[in-house]
């Protein structure tokens, strides 16, 4: 059966058009207003504004009916009426959430001259890995954001003025990164000596460039992870290891048809286009890939169990998907879309987004998720930041004219490393940083400025008063026993 919150994503979902359909089915054939009974309005909406499902339209009637004074019957004014009275406490409640309070952005000592292609965070060390597409490392410290070294990783394959990293992702539980190439490689890297980062293992042979990478390691189970590829023909390569931590790719060669496979191999397919970014999903087992095909703006792949093909569903959207981002406690998925939409999805349902997120004016570029806060970070090409009140579907904060002007189309990832509360974004091979302002919370009981405060050790309690007080006879005797 459904439930308010349901009704809460029917009106997300509608846009002006869809309303002014629904204004016009409260007007009769000469253009005079008229009341709608609970049958006429569920049949007519539905089938004028071709959104949502005739349970919306009837939970939505249910919703405003109580407000009426003619039970059993709705006009327009009525459900304008319940319409502002929600947005009205949307708006109430999106001013109670946690707003960060940021300090002007900073932009960071940068030593790379390319396109920055990747942030990580080395949760161990407490520092910061920025990757370039030219293969240039710089490592900062994550307390002050100083830049404490800078190496350039080598690859044999290729001269060093050919070099160009697609993405990297961080091997936490290994102190590895691997790396992509435009060679058809991807190199892994030792990090546990900062001086070095001498290439271990490399993977050769891939059919496309790999674009896009991503690693998941099961906490429980530190040997257990997934590496994922994504690449420029459409597909999606997943690596399951089973030993990570004890061997990654060495027993290969020593295995045996008796022995139980220390990796295996899956592949998603279908996506058509450059997969634009890629997540596996532990909490779903399942392969996550999105692309700027509106066919496939987001593709996943459903790990079977006891096989290893994949069930593959597909989402539509209008102009494709550059970003995504997943919340496991929230059980959604937020889509950055080309078309200026911010879209939330239940990736159980492939039909429509739960909600639309609708406040930028240019084609959205990145997504994150404050996983402990369960808010929504976005960034559009324009060079606005939002943040979303993901309950209240509202935007709580925004960002913009702080940036740096760049002319052209600049390259930009967005990082967000929440036990530092910081959030990073880069501009081609500019580094910019917004820190949060480190504050007290205080609490005030008082209007005006407050002239005395006493103790009571009997109970244990703090009196105060302000400065302008009315004293009873009553208030006065207190003060003076106090």
């Amino acid at each position: 059966m459904g439930t308010r919150m349901e009704v809460a994503q029917l009106e997300s979902r509608m846009n002006t058009e869809d309303y002014r359909k629904l204004q016009n089915l409260f007007l009769d054939s000469s253009g005079a207003p008229r009341s709608l009974s609970r049958t006429e309005f569920i049949n007519l909406a539905w089938s004028s504004v071709n959104r949502g499902s005739m349970e919306d339209y009837g939970l939505l009637f249910d919703g405003v009916v109580v407000t009426q004074e003619h039970q059993g019957r709705i006009d327009w004014p009525g459900l304008c009426s319940f319409l502002l009275l929600e947005l009205s406490e949307k708006v109430k409640n999106g001013r109670a959430i946690n707003k960060p309070r940021w300090k002007p952005p900073r932009t960071l000592t940068c030593p790379h001259r390319d396109p920055v292609q990747k942030v990580l965070y080395q949760r161990g060390s407490g520092q910061y890995l920025a990757v370039s597409k030219g293969g240039t490392v710089g490592l900062r410290d994550g307390r002050d954001m100083s830049l404490l070294l800078t190496r350039r990783l080598q690859n044999s394959t290729v001269a060093p003025k050919d070099l160009w990293v697609t993405d990297a992702a961080l091997l936490h539980n290994l102190h590895k990164i691997a790396v992509s190439f435009t060679s058809k490689e991807v190199c892994f890297y030792d990090i546990l000596s900062n001086q070095d980062f001498s290439c271990k293992y490399k993977l050769q042979g891939l059919k496309f460039t790999p674009w896009c990478l991503d690693y998941w390691v099961d906490a429980s189970r530190p040997d257990h992870a997934v590496l994922a590829i994504g690449d420029i023909g459409g597909q999606v390569n997943a690596l399951h290891f089973t030993s990570a931590q004890i061997s990654l790719f060495k027993r290969l060669g020593r295995r045996t048809d008796s022995d139980s496979a220390d990796i295996s191999y899956s592949l998603l397919s279908g996506c058509g286009k450059l997969i634009a970014m890629l997540r596996y999903l532990g909490s779903l087992e399942a392969l996550v890939s999105c692309s700027t095909r509106p066919q496939s703006s987001m593709v996943i792949g459903w790990k079977e169990k006891e096989s290893r093909s994949l069930r593959v569903t597909s989402y539509f959207t209008k102009m494709g998907v550059w970003d995504m981002d997943h919340h496991a406690g929230l059980g959604l998925i937020a889509t950055a879309g080309v078309d200026h939409q911010v879209l939330l999805w239940n990736p159980y349902v492939t039909s429509e987004a739960v909600c639309a997120l609708s406040g930028h004016a240019a084609p959205v570029a990145a997504v994150r998720f404050t996983q402990t806060e369960g808010q929504l970070l976005s960034y559009s090409k324009d060079k606005v930041l939002c943040l979303w009140d993901v309950a209240n579907r509202l935007c709580a904060h925004r960002v913009a004219g702080v940036f740096p002007d760049i002319r052209e189309d600049p390259h930009t990832l967005l990082f967000v490393q929440e036990e530092r509360q910081h959030v990073i974004l880069s501009f081609n091979s500019l580094l910019v940083l917004l820190d949060t302002v480190k504050e007290e919370r205080k609490t005030s009981s008082h209007e005006h400025p407050i002239t005395c405060v006493l103790y009571n050790s009997l109970f244990k309690q703090v009196h105060c008063c302000q400065d302008f007080i009315h004293l009873t006879a009553e208030s006065a005797a207190y003060f003076f026993f106090l």
